[in-house]
This record gives C-alpha cells, sequence and structure tokens, in this order.
C-alpha cells in the first residue's frame, strides 16, 4: 500500500520535486545513521578509557560498570559525570580520597575526549566538515536543546548537500545583486 502510494505521488508530482525529496530523505536517513554510528563510537571508546581506569583502581565488575555509565553518556543530559561526581563525592566522604580523585581524573579524561572526537567523528559519519557539525550542533541546540541539537545535523547537512548542487545559486546571486546595489547607493 505505501508503494502504491509513493508511486502514485511521483506520478503526478514534478520531477524536480521528487528529485528534490529523494535528496532530502536521503540525506535525513544518512545522517541519522552516521550520528548514531558516531555515537556507538565514542561510547566504546569511553567504555574503554573507564574500564582501564577502573581496573587501575580495582574496582570490581569494572566492565560492567563502564558499561552501563557509557550507555547512560549516549543520553545527552545525564553523561559520565551523573555516577562518576557522585560516586566520587562519597569516595571522598569514606575517605578513599585516591580513589575519589581517580574517579574525578577519569571523568575529566573522558571529556576531553568526547569532546575532541564528538564533532570529528560525528562530521566523518554524516559526510560533513566537523566545523560545520560543530556549528550546526550548537544552532539546534541554542534553539531547541537537545533535541534541536540532534535534529540540526541532518538539517545542516542537507543544506550543505543543497548548496553542493548548486540550489542556492540564484539567491546568492541575488543576495550580491541586491548587497553591489546597497553600496553604490551608499556612494552618494
Amino acid at each position: 500500500c505505501r508503494e502504491e502510494l509513493i508511486a502514485g505521488l511521483q506520478r503526478h508530482l514534478p520531477e524536480s520535486v521528487v528529485n528534490y525529496w529523494k535528496l532530502v530523505y536521503g540525506n535525513f536517513i544518512k545522517a541519522f545513521g552516521g550520528y548514531f554510528k558516531a555515537q556507538f563510537k565514542i561510547m566504546l571508546v569511553l567504555l574503554v578509557i573507564m574500564f582501564v581506569g577502573f581496573e587501575i583502581f580495582r574496582i570490581d565488575y569494572s566492565f560492567l560498570i563502564a558499561l552501563g555509565i557509557a550507555l547512560l553518556d549516549v543520553l545527552p543530559v545525564f553523561g559520565t559525570g551523573a555516577v562518576l561526581w557522585p560516586w566520587a563525592i562519597i569516595d571522598m566522604l569514606a575517605g578513599n580520597y585516591i580513589r575519589a580523585i581517580g574517579l574525578v581524573v577519569i571523568y575529566l579524561i573522558c571529556q576531553v575526549v568526547k569532546q575532541v572526537l564528538q564533532p570529528k567523528m560525528v562530521g566523518d559519519s554524516i559526510g560533513m566538515h566537523p566545523l560545520l557539525t560543530l556549528l550546526a550542533m550548537f544552532i539546534g541546540y541554542k534553539l531547541y536543546g537537545v533535541l534541536g541539537m540532534i535534529l540540526f545535523i541532518p538539517i545542516g547537512m542537507v543544506l550543505v548537500n543543497m548548496y553542493r548542487i548548486g540550489m542556492f545559486e540564484s539567491l546568492i546571486k541575488g543576495l550580491k545583486i541586491i548587497i553591489h546595489d546597497i553600496n553604490e547607493f551608499r556612494k552618494f
């Protein structure tokens, strides 16, 4: 039924609209898949860092704890700090200062690695420059919070691909003409 509906729409819509829709839909699918693939890779890196750190401090069930915290880190609001900071505070209050400092160091290493890897890995996974990826994440976060941060990556990717195929050329030419005319008017 779905295929029949799509085929019917394609017969009645202009070819340019169908091609535009295929571009947008394909980019969204690639971007979402790439985003979650990159998050999974980052999760694995953080898992290894925490596992090694927990093993150094001889924490029982270190792999399972590291896995749980890494899975929690995929959720944007929580992160590794949701577990490691309270754990470090409890250890500090219990007098286990070495392990408390170690947990804070593990947290800091995880944060630095995540902040360095995230724009690069997400950008590589979706085919966008890391700076554009970071910009899309920032704009999305400022506009709509965590959900916007996730949604603006595929939106940014669609816009970049639309620019690459020349869909904004007439708009850019028009803006250049307007800017040129404004500059000429200012000379008077």
